[in-house]
């Protein structure tokens, strides 16, 4: 082989080695620039779940510290059950202490099959079980008593409030009231 011809061919050689390595670099950089993209994506996904486990963890703190306890007493004040004797229970209290006399109490009777709010009926978004009750006393009782159902530990209204009275004596306040239910 004449000098010149392997002169040619080592520069051709050259040549190819260096196009060769200029593509294989082309290659390995955009290689490179979408492996770098998707890392700096899995990174950023990455944070941004770091942030929401300290954000829900910091709401869970809030909810142990400021829900929690409360929870018990929203299931008594809006219990998911009737619990009937529960409320007549505390209207009999209430009405002996303020030395009024029930005359008579009536809970509508349940429609099909006695449940934990068959005795209900619906009040918007919950269930209000309607109590009729007449109670004997005078007007100063009558404040007392109001205000203290009024305070019960539970969700109540009273409706309805009628008088009679005969005579002198005391009157007679005919009540309707509806202690609310969970549904």
């Amino acid at each position: 082989m004449k000098p010149k011809q392997f002169f040619f061919v080592v520069l051709g050689i050259l040549v190819a080695v260096v196009a060769a390595g200029g593509v294989g670099y082309y290659y390995a950089y955009q290689y490179m620039n979408t492996k770098s993209t998707e890392l700096s994506t899995r990174l950023a996904e990455q944070i941004e779940a770091d942030e929401q486990l300290d954000t829900l963890s910091r709401l869970q703190m809030q909810y142990s510290k400021d829900v929690e306890p409360v929870l018990p007493l929203i299931d008594a004040t809006l219990p998911r059950e009737k619990k009937q004797s529960e409320i007549l229970a505390q209207i009999q209290r209430v009405a002996q202490s303020t030395s009024m006399l029930i005359d008579g109490v009536v809970i509508p009777n349940p429609g099909g099959l006695p449940s934990g709010v068959s005795q209900t009926i619906k009040a918007g978004k919950v269930s209000a079980m309607p109590i009729n009750f007449k109670v004997k006393g005078n007007y100063a009782q009558l404040q007392t008593f109001t205000q203290r159902l009024e305070n019960l530990n539970r969700f109540t209204n009273i409706t309805t409030l009628n008088v009679k009275r005969e005579g002198a004596g005391a009157a007679t306040w005919a009540f309707t009231m509806n202690a609310y239910v969970k549904p």
